[in-house]
């Protein structure tokens, strides 16, 4: 591995968007071993690395102020994060526009703001896939993309190159080929195919399964990614691929040889697929003196090795585990916000004011409102736990609404002080469960899970 420096040869603090996933965790893996410190901004926490060995910030790609404070002292950054998977991009096209586009642009203006060297950011072969060539260099002439996904990662291209011109921002940017490899996403079609292939299933392929693609194992990926921040590659392009076509149709063929025999399904092709022919590594063989140097199969091998050993150690979900979940962070919350309500009525009674409630009403009016909020900020909930958390404070939501303004005669005389209350916390579960999810509020109040 060649030095990653910037003129001198002190340890280098970069920023990696997206360092909790995929490709960005094998990245923080590399920085790690090269003597640099990496800082993960990512939406979630890394599964990959203790917080004591990596600072994480926990944001979202559209808080610019939180980005910025972020990069306070790095001197790159590596921008990996994005909506990756193609079929959620054509699915959810706002939501990727978002985070590929409007995220790419707030990561610019913060390096900006922060003073940062360099920002390398992470593009796709996708972008000539509309592009007939024998072999596709980083020079060449662009079609307008038929996908969305392409779309947006050559947005983030136009980006870099206006914020080189306008502000003088260095930027590198990287194609990545198709990645593949240990923690990868399960939908991507290595993946996708070894969890059939294990399952005894028939493996799915689009078309007529010639279409080829340069895929790259994610280590040899995340080296090249880490040779970019050299100073020669300021303000160039470079596509980091494997050294080998591989058709759909072979990609079966491995994993069938690796995993098992198992059948074969052809399903009609996607639009704006790349149709496949050769993207040339040899700028970065020249440059960054980086190739791909582990084989296809070998690769395969490798994922199917880390996916089984994953799946030995992942042991099954105990009866009750999500109550008991919710349980232990309905009850931090609980201590969240009454210490936050105290703090309240601390500095409330600092300032004269007439009030016929007791200071016992005003808690417990605090801790009503508060609660909802801190039990969705102060945790990261996966996706399927913050549906079911949405769904349970809407539930609560209207249930102390009910009780609130209801004709409950028997139970009158006992709600005459509660129901301002009861209200109060309708209203607060209700926004509460709207915003769950929200990465800027789990920055905001992030503490122990």
């Amino acid at each position: 591995m060649i030095a990653v420096t910037f003129g001198d040869d002190r340890q280098q603090v970069v920023l990696v968007t997206g360092g909790s996933g995929f490709i960005g965790s094998h990245v923080v893996d590399k920085l790690l071993a090269a003597g640099h410190r990496p800082r993960i901004y990512d939406q979630r926490k890394s599964p990959h690395h203790a917080e004591e060995t990596v600072e994480t910030v926990v944001g979202d790609l559209g808080d610019l102020r939180a980005l910025s404070r972020a990069m306070d002292g790095c001197d790159a950054v590596l921008h990996l994060a994005a909506a990756a998977d193609v079929n959620e991009v054509e699915a959810d096209p706002v939501g990727s526009e978002r985070c590929n586009v409007r995220g790419t642009l707030s990561v610019l203006e913060a390096a900006r703001r922060a003073e940062v060297g360099r920002v390398v950011y992470a593009s796709t072969i996708w972008v000539y896939s509309d592009t007939p060539a024998t072999c596709h260099l980083e020079d060449l002439a662009l079609r307008p993309p038929a996908h969305l996904y392409t779309a947006t990662k050559l947005a983030g291209e136009h980006y870099c190159h206006s914020y080189r011109e306008l502000y003088g921002l260095e930027y590198t940017i990287l194609r990545f080929g198709i990645p593949y490899g240990p923690r990868a996403r399960p939908a991507a079609v290595v993946p996708a195919f070894v969890a059939r292939a294990l399952a005894g299933e028939a493996l799915t392929i689009a078309g007529d399964g010639l279409q080829s693609r340069r895929f790259v194992y994610v280590e040899d990926l995340a080296d090249g990614v880490v040779r970019a921040l050299t100073p020669v590659a300021a303000n160039r392009t470079y596509n980091l691929v494997g050294t080998q076509d591989v058709s759909i149709k072979e990609i079966a063929e491995t994993v069938r040889a690796v995993v098992g025999d198992v059948g074969v399904e052809h399903v009609p092709g996607r639009n704006g697929d790349f149709a496949g022919a050769p993207v040339s590594g040899d700028r970065a063989a020249a440059d960054l003196g980086w190739c791909a140097s582990t084989p296809f199969e070998e690769g395969v091998r490798r994922y199917v090795e880390w996916h089984r050993a994953a799946a030995s150690v992942r042991a099954p979900a105990p009866a009750g585990g999500w109550a008991r979940v919710l349980a232990r962070r309905a009850l931090l919350a609980f201590a969240w916000a009454a210490l936050a309500a105290l703090v309240v009525i601390g500095v409330v009674t600092l300032v004269p004011f007439d009030s016929d409630d007791s200071p016992y009403a005003i808690f417990g009016t605090l801790l009503v409102l508060f609660m909802p909020f801190v039990l969705v900020g102060a945790f990261s909930w996966d996706e399927t736990r913050q549906r079911g958390l949405r769904v349970g404070l809407w539930l609560v939501s209207v249930a102390s609404l009910a009780v609130a303004v209801l004709p409950w005669p028997q139970l009158m005389h006992h709600l005459d002080h509660g129901r301002t209350a009861l209200l109060l916390f309708a209203l607060s579960s209700a926004c509460a469960g709207q915003i769950t999810g929200r990465a800027s509020l789990r920055a905001l109040l992030s503490a122990s899970d």
